[in-house]
């Protein structure tokens, strides 16, 4: 019996979570071989994204804006195809896979460019769910997924609608599992009380530092627990130890902490948090949405992540307050009255949307292969 390769091509950051995602569940396809592969290696460009993501993500705006013009977009497609094409192609050379998952926008241009003369058949997920740019839809894969009816709009006139699939947002399958919170707890030695996770994403956001004040020096009514996640930056965990080190000798009613830096239990902290705090990136709020958990957006990457904002919004995946003091604000209610998180029991029906994107790109893939 034949076994059948799936490739999913992507890179570092959000995009790999979604890759992780889609194999998650393509997994449970018998006979199949599903292997994720980052062949992009551009340290200038990844030091650019680590800069802008965590010191100044208001400014990433104009240059998301200004690359959307067609002759700037040309140049940008003729420049990945130069840098990357070889290797691309060297790689499906050799694995010669069946179908081809993409999340990231370089490996498009290449793959639109020989999906006519190939075998392979092509899906393209669209890595953000509302404010959508042209470099990262395909006209040649068969299915371009995304999240809801966004992704139509933003094709329209440029791809045919019946390539556009409006799914929902993949997450992982640990999200959705049952988790043993009291043994996650002993794990982590944290106690059975109310618990605030906060996520500084893969990069770690510095945004999170204009909360340490109030977190720390405080004196709140109630007893609380927080974890830290501060993703790939190490500074930010040594500014949150050594303010909490600071606080402790003028509060002594400080809430128990626990900091980690990136780690791929990430499910672990959200089964056992009560609310979740950070950068309004698409994975981390429907990681939290499938885990119904309601979500605080402390910021978010401006460009891309601007419909993100207005989506937590209108779908009441939580609170959005960027300004530290409306957060302060926001946190406080919470804590002194917990009972605010059941107004958030829609988020069930969000989850298991969720659960069934992953689902149907399963049952889609199935039909590819068969």
């Amino acid at each position: 019996m034949k076994k059948y390769k799936i490739v999913i091509f992507t890179s570092i950051t959000g995009h790999m979570s979604l890759a992780q995602a889609a194999k998650s569940f393509l997994q449970e396809i018998p006979n199949t071989k599903v292997k994720i592969v980052n062949l992009i290696e551009n340290k200038f460009m990844w030091d650019l994204y680590r800069i802008s993501y965590r010191f100044v993500p208001f400014l990433t705006k104009l240059p998301f804006e200004i690359s959307k013009n067609e002759a700037i977009l040309k140049q940008i497609k003729k420049y990945i195809i130069k840098k990357y094409k070889k290797k691309v192609l060297n790689f499906l050379k050799i694995e010669r896979p069946d179908v081809i998952i993409t999340t990231h926008f370089v490996y498009i241009p290449i793959l639109d460019e020989i999906k006519s003369t190939s075998k392979f058949r092509f899906i393209n997920i669209i890595s953000d769910p509302i404010t959508i740019h042209p470099l990262i839809l395909s006209r040649e894969a068969d299915y371009n997924i995304g999240f809801d009816k966004y992704c139509l709009k933003a094709a329209s006139g440029n791809i045919k609608k019946c390539k556009i699939l409006p799914l929902g947002w993949l997450v992982r399958k640990k999200f959705f599992e049952q988790i043993d919170k009291k043994k996650i707890r002993k794990k982590y030695k944290l106690k059975d009380k109310f618990t605030i996770l906060v996520c500084g994403g893969s990069e770690g956001n510095n945004t999170i530092i204009w909360l340490l004040p109030f977190l720390f020096f405080t004196k709140f009514k109630r007893d609380f627990q927080i974890i830290f996640i501060c993703g790939n930056n190490r500074a930010l965990e040594k500014i949150i130890n050594r303010t909490y080190k600071t606080a402790a000798k003028f509060n002594l009613n400080l809430p128990k902490i626990i900091v980690k830096g990136f780690t791929n239990k990430i499910y672990e902290f959200m089964a056992i948090s009560d609310i979740v705090v950070g950068k309004a990136g698409p994975n981390l709020i429907f990681e939290s949405v499938s885990m119904r958990k309601p979500f605080i957006a402390i910021s978010h990457i401006s460009g891309q992540e601007d419909g993100n904002i207005a989506m937590i919004k209108k779908h009441k995946f939580g609170w959005v307050a960027e300004n530290p003091i409306k957060a302060s604000e926001i946190i406080t209610k919470i804590i002194e009255n917990p009972k605010i998180l059941e107004k958030y029991k829609h988020l069930n029906k969000a989850s298991k949307n969720n659960y069934n994107t992953g689902k149907t790109l399963v049952k889609i893939v199935k039909k590819m292969i068969n």
